[in-house]
C-alpha cells in the first residue's frame, strides 16, 4: 500500500507540475526586432558623369551595395559596376545615425524637388526609417553623404553571381 501512496503521490506532483509549467506565458514580443533599414543613400544619375549607387545597411549590418557609373567619384576606389553585399558593425552605423539625430536630421521635409528641372541628380537618404529626397533647393547634407560614402568605402564587399545583377 506504501507503493501505491508513494506513486500517487509523485505522479500528482508531476501533474501539478505540468499544469503550472504550461501555464506559463513566455513574453517575445520583446526579443523580437523587425529588420528596417538603419542607413540608406541612394545617388542618381544625371547626363554627366555624377556617380550613382544605392547603398543600405539593416539594423542588423547586414549591408547591400548596387554600383552604377562614376561611382569610384563618391568611394575614393574602384568598384564594378554590380550587386555586393557587406557587414557593417552595428557601432559603425550607431555613429553615422547619432550624428543625422544631432543635425537634426528627422525633422528635415520628406522632399526637396523641382520636377521640372531633368538634369539634376538626386540623393535619397534614410537614417531609421526617415527618408529625405533631396535633388533641388534641399538642404546641404554633403557632411552626412561624405560620412556614409567613407563607410562605404571601408567594407569587404562581396560581389553577387551575375544571374542576381
Amino acid at each position: 500500500m506504501t507503493f501505491c501512496k508513494a506513486n500517487t503521490a509523485y505522479l500528482l506532483v508531476f501533474v501539478a507540475l505540468a499544469f503550472t509549467s504550461c501555464n506559463q506565458k513566455k513574453d517575445v514580443s520583446n526579443t523580437y526586432i523587425p529588420l528596417e533599414i538603419s542607413v540608406g543613400l541612394q545617388k542618381t544619375m544625371c547626363y554627366g558623369s555624377c556617380p550613382s549607387f544605392n547603398f543600405s545597411v539593416l539594423n542588423n549590418g547586414q549591408a547591400t551595395l548596387i554600383v552604377g557609373r562614376f561611382a569610384e567619384k563618391a568611394f575614393g576606389r574602384h568598384i564594378d559596376e554590380g550587386k555586393y553585399t557587406g557587414t557593417i558593425s552595428l557601432s559603425e552605423i550607431s555613429k553615422i545615425t547619432k550624428f543625422a539625430e544631432k543635425t537634426e536630421y528627422l525633422k528635415l521635409e520628406d522632399r526637396y524637388d523641382n520636377p521640372m528641372i531633368m538634369d539634376i541628380p538626386a540623393a535619397i537618404s534614410t537614417i531609421n526609417g526617415k527618408t529625405v529626397f533631396n535633388r533641388h533647393e534641399g538642404p546641404d547634407l554633403k557632411d552626412l553623404y561624405s560620412r556614409i560614402e567613407n563607410l562605404i568605402s571601408t567594407v569587404d564587399w562581396v560581389e553577387k553571381p551575375d544571374t542576381e545583377k
